[in-house]
């Protein structure tokens, strides 16, 4: 295990906390020496924690049974000292695997950038109410600026608008309301269209808001593993002949399995020509739209009528900050406008409240963390960044095609290779053994038509050309090579 070093603890900081009454603990509202001295204490932590990230494994054994039984201790009346707090944390997080390891290829990869944790510190300690523009209209403008640049991105009219979430599954939860709302109270004989390889956050959304399962329909993909839109009309046809309607078209831009991305522009024809709410979950795929090569291949995302986007994905920013783009703010708040009788002094204006906008009322401000990110780093450093992981997919797919016996799943559309043994699952389970045990990456695998694959997932901006070159070594062992053999 990799131990938090504090050999060479800042001395200021120590003696400051050393003043502390043990006894009573930190005060609720502490003085500046104290905030500054616990502020050392903490950064100097996370330094070095991120310092070693480099050297550290991607993935970690099960944790030592003592451990475990020390984590789940609950908090005592008495005040705990930072220190081994600390140390405790650490221990913490050397458990499972990290999402921002240079060697994490599984599910997809989070970036959790620096600068918007330190959005969420300023964030967390300034603990600005953002569910409605009259609380902080400052802080409501700032989160507003970052949700106009990702409808300009998208290329959505001025009537749009959108709501920063905590993730892709609420995003697409208020997609769902939003398009059933449309329908009325009576939406029983609406169908929602997607496809076989949709996320699972679809049918739970549909689930949520009160859709049966029966009403979401699974429309079979192509060869490339996107939603066929003639086997789609033909369902659509088939269930207006039943007397069923149209709730709405989920189209995805970037799968999570392969990452493959549906015809959107198809999409948005029969959309329109059926009166169905057209949704694109984007929230693996979507900020790819800044890349050039992104554009091409996203091409008619601009026509949806809503889009779910991760920022704490194809932004690299930390976990919990996801979004819903709407073509027409308005749809999505006569969904979810709703007020207390303590809420009659509340004013409108120009700027929105984003409590009217899905089911949270008191929210994190997300907002500070995105906008800190984009301006500090500037949007063309995203740019190259998300441009260097579809150039790292690339070269993992070349490396591998040379390998005898592995076969894809499809050639990569964004940045998730998916691969297996020709030989079969049992070969392919073992590639993907080898890969986990060896702890210098972490994988994960899905199923296509029955049979097993492995994936490689690239959007950490840790992840370099050596972690591809060390991946394609681990799989060329496993398959009986040498690492010289191609």
């Amino acid at each position: 295990m990799i131990a938090f070093d504090r050999a060479e603890p800042k001395s200021e900081a120590r003696r400051e906390l050393a003043t502390v009454d043990p006894m009573s603990g930190i005060p609720l509202d502490p003085g500046s020496a104290v905030r500054q001295a616990l502020g050392s204490e903490v950064l100097e932590f996370v330094d070095q924690w991120i310092e070693r990230r480099e050297q550290a494994p991607a993935s970690w054994p099960d944790p030592d049974r003592h451990l475990v039984e020390a984590l789940l201790r609950p908090p005592g009346a008495d005040a705990q000292e930072l220190a081994p707090l600390l140390e405790l944390i650490d221990q913490a997080t050397n458990t499972g695997f990290d999402t921002a390891n240079p060697g994490f290829l599984s599910y997809i990869p989070s970036g959790g950038l620096y600068t918007a944790a330190l959005g969420a510190l300023i964030g967390s300690i300034t603990n600005q109410f953002t569910g409605g523009a009259h609380a902080s209209p400052g802080m409501t403008a700032l989160e507003e600026s970052v949700v106009r640049w990702m409808t300009d991105l998208f290329g959505l009219p001025s009537s749009a608008g959108g709501v920063l979430v905590s993730g892709g599954s609420i995003a697409n939860l208020i997609a769902v309301v939003t398009a059933r709302s449309r329908l009325g109270d009576h939406f029983a004989d609406g169908v929602i269209y997607t496809s076989t390889g949709t996320h699972h956050s679809i049918h739970k959304a549909a689930r949520i808001a009160g859709i049966s399962a029966s009403r979401v329909r699974l429309i079979d993909v192509d060869q490339r593993l996107r939603l066929d839109p003639a086997a789609l009309q033909q369902a659509m046809t088939k269930d207006a002949q039943r007397g069923l309607r149209p709730l709405m078209i989920v189209a995805n831009a970037g799968t999570t399995d392969t990452g493959a991305i549906d015809p959107l522009s198809a999409c948005a024809e029969i959309a329109a020509e059926t009166g169905a709410w057209f949704h694109t979950d984007a929230a693996y795929g979507g900020f790819f739209q800044l890349t050039e090569r992104g554009q091409e291949r996203l091409d008619g995302i601009e026509r949806a009528d809503s889009i779910t986007v991760d920022a704490h994905k194809s932004l690299f920013l930390p976990f919990g900050i996801g979004g819903l783009l709407m073509r027409d703010r308005s749809a999505v708040v006569d969904a979810h406008e709703g007020a207390g009788a303590y809420m009659q002094d509340i004013s409108s204006g120009d700027l929105p409240h984003y409590m009217e906008m899905g089911p949270e009322l008191t929210r994190p401000n997300r907002g500070v963390q995105v906008w800190l990110s984009l301006q500090l780093h500037g949007v063309e450093r995203f740019r190259v960044e998300l441009d260097r992981m579809l150039d790292l997919t690339t070269s993992a797919a070349e490396h591998l095609e040379a390998i005898p016996g592995i076969e894809f799943a499809d050639t990569p559309q964004l940045t998730v290779v998916a691969f297996r043994a020709a030989s079969g699952d049992d070969q392919t389970r073992t590639l993907l053994d080898v890969l986990l045990d060896s702890r210098e990456v972490h994988v994960s695998s899905t199923t296509i038509d029955g049979d097993l694959y492995v994936r490689f997932a690239f959007l950490s901006q840790h992840t370099t050309s050596e972690i591809v070159e060390r991946a394609i070594a681990i799989v060329k062992g496993a398959m009986g090579l040498t690492n010289s053999t191609t």
